[in-house]
């Protein structure tokens, strides 16, 4: 395995000549109190359900808060562009060609977005075929107050609907705001017969500056199914601290059924043995890591 370093130089790109190929079509140049990201390939059928609880989510926060201020983002990393008409009447709608692998980069979406999109207080990272209650707003700025990065779930884990009920939800058959982990068709996320608690990823909100503190994601290193939300965890711990759940009340959410993806990917456990080596770093090569991701990625 290359050392992270020697790949972080040999996979280096430019993101401004990235954006000369790219669309970017926003709603408007506002700063807002949270932008939501949704990096995405495909999985065409999650828009509509995806955006519809969000909207839902906003709409009630506001009745709450009226001064906070959200938008929405998604962010289309494929060979070419094939949902700009689905998508940007509603929401702030980006396309890229990506930068190392024709494969799905979730951590280039992400940074993509952040970059090119609305600046704000706080961005949401999230899963596209992840559904959020109506109030998820209310339980999300209870969790947050001074924090600079958690989860946006809690007890570790994000909720499941099972092969069967994910349709119902997606044709609007059935209200899953009524949903928890005792409803029929929801569970916990299982492994070996287990559950499988202490899930990275999925949805994370992080502060602007520390975002960009710790150099975001990292493209560089992680396409396809890979380890990008765990390491992006580590680095955020290694400035925090810590990352926190959203336990205070405790977040459900909901990961929609589509086929599994976790054997996918030919370069998993090289990708895994990148984050590896970054948890084996002493501090201070770290956060030298950190740095570079840093300028890589660039404020502004």
């Amino acid at each position: 395995m290359k050392n992270i370093f020697e790949t972080l130089e040999q996979n280096k790109f430019d993101y401004d000549e990235i954006k000369e190929k790219s669309i970017i079509s926003l709603k408007d140049d506002k700063e807002y109190d949270m932008n939501v990201i949704i990096g995405f390939q495909g999985r065409q059928e999650f828009f509509s359900p995806l955006i519809e609880s969000f909207e839902k989510a906003f709409a009630y926060y506001k009745n709450i808060d009226s001064s906070k201020t959200f938008c929405f983002t998604f962010v289309e990393h494929d060979l070419e562009s094939k949902s700009q008409s689905l998508l940007e009447d509603k929401v702030n709608y980006i396309w890229t060609p990506g930068n190392v692998s024709e494969k799905y980069s979730r951590s280039f979406a992400y940074n993509f977005g952040v970059k090119y999109s609305n600046k704000a207080k706080y961005y949401v990272l999230h899963d596209i075929d992840i559904l959020v209650k109506e109030n998820f707003f209310e339980e999300l700025y209870e969790n947050l107050k001074d924090s600079r990065c958690i989860q946006t779930y809690g007890k570790r884990r994000v909720l499941y609907l099972s092969q069967e009920l994910t349709p119902k939800v997606i044709a609007g058959e059935v209200d899953f705001n009524t949903f928890d982990e005792n409803t029929p068709d929801v569970s916990l996320p299982m492994y070996a017969g287990k559950p499988a608690l202490g899930s990275k990823g999925g949805s994370i909100v992080v502060e602007r500056g520390l975002y960009y503190e710790i150099g975001g994601f990292d493209p560089e290193l992680f396409w396809g199914y890979a380890a990008e939300d765990q390491m992006f965890w580590n680095k955020a711990a290694t400035v925090l601290g810590e990352v926190d759940y959203a336990d205070n009340p405790p977040i459900d959410i909901f990961h929609m059924w589509h086929p599994p993806t976790s054997n996918t990917n030919p370069m998993v456990y090289e990708m895994e043995g990148y984050m590896h080596q970054y948890n084996g770093m002493k501090k201070k090569d770290r956060f030298r890591y950190l740095e570079i991701q840093k300028n890589a990625l660039k404020d502004g």
